[in-house]
């Protein structure tokens, strides 16, 4: 007997040793590739009016840009957390409140086209992100928005845009964005349901948009990821992503958020007009809001998101006062 309850002591070590090394081995690193698109489509066809960002994000510090972009935040960000870089493409576009006047009032929104690659570095831990992104650039006729939107518009036989003509010039532009992301909050209500509540500030500087943001965004629903931002098209490009535990987690979700924003803005170069060149300008309101509704839901390696944003006045004589737009995102997990 006693052989048998020393043998079984040994067994039971020996199992149990060999657990904790499976539950301790890292899980595999996850790649996402994500495609955004804004429209306000349905809506109108004025002011900001169509976004596209292509992304690849991964975890890791790979990136020659992205070892520089790390270093600096580690200078303020603890140690030990998840480390993600992201290369998007992207490209904006920004119409006058009539598309069919061929010579919009001065006092409307310029017609302008922003063209743009950005490299972005990630810390996170389970509820916290902080972001830093470098966006290059280039406003003006090279941004190819004017070609982009009479593509777009001839393929979907849409009224044919005819201000643009009077786009700011070609202009390189830049931006350094940060954002810092706090889970504020979170409670599981029942099996696989659950709420949070996530704050963040941030903002960006450069010649492109100079301005300081603050956002509170609320969460319901199943299997909800640890994952920071709504999936929007953001200068920071930390939207896709999410810290991962090392144990196995759902391979689907499905939940709603909402929440509202509010952004104080100093310069933008779509309203403010070319940086050291004349031509079309309007004066920016320091202050704008924003109102988010939309539901996300993946299933394995896929998921999509939906969401609509109201957005108040965003210069002194807009003749519209509020403007709604919608966001797809498209993701692929592998």
């Amino acid at each position: 007997m006693k052989r048998i309850s020393v043998l079984s002591i040994i067994m039971l070590t020996l199992c149990s040793g060999a657990a904790a090394q499976v539950a301790e081995q890292p899980r595999e690193p996850q790649a996402t590739f994500s495609l955004r698109i804004e429209n306000d489509i349905y809506f109108s066809d004025r002011y900001y009016t169509n976004g596209l960002k292509l992304s690849y994000t991964q975890e890791g510090d790979d990136f020659l840009t992205s070892r520089l972009q790390f270093a600096a935040l580690r200078l303020f960000v603890p140690d030990g957390r998840q480390s993600f870089e992201t290369v998007s493409i992207g490209q904006k576009m920004c119409v006058s409140s009539d598309i069919h006047i061929p010579n919009p009032p001065a006092d409307d929104r310029p017609y302008a086209g922003w063209l743009y690659a950005s490299f972005g570095s990630h810390l996170a831990s389970r509820d916290r992100l902080d972001s830093f992104a470098v966006n290059l650039g280039v406003v003006g006729p090279m941004s190819l928005a004017e070609d982009a939107q009479k593509l777009f518009h001839s393929i979907i036989d849409a009224d044919w845009p005819e201000g643009w003509h009077n786009q700011i010039k070609n202009e390189p532009a830049i931006i350094l964005a940060y954002e810092h992301v706090e889970r504020l909050y979170r409670a599981e209500i029942a099996d696989g349901l659950s709420t949070d509540v996530l704050g963040s500030v941030g903002g960006e500087l450069g010649n492109a948009m100079t301005q300081a943001r603050a956002r509170l965004l609320l969460r319901l629903g199943f299997n909800m990821p640890y994952s920071f931002m709504p999936n929007r098209i953001d200068s920071s490009d930390g939207n896709d992503v999410q810290w991962r535990p090392t144990d196995a987690s759902p391979d689907w979700h499905l939940f709603a958020y909402g929440g509202g924003a509010a952004r104080f803005v100093g310069y933008d170069i779509t309203l403010d007009g070319n940086t050291y060149r004349g031509g079309s300008s309007v004066v920016p309101k320091w202050l704008v809001g924003e109102a988010l509704a939309g539901i996300s839901a993946r299933y394995k390696f896929f998921q999509a998101d939906l969401n609509w944003t109201l957005r108040s006045a965003e210069f002194n004589t807009q003749r519209h006062p509020v403007h709604m737009f919608w966001t797809l995102s498209l993701k692929g997990y592998f």
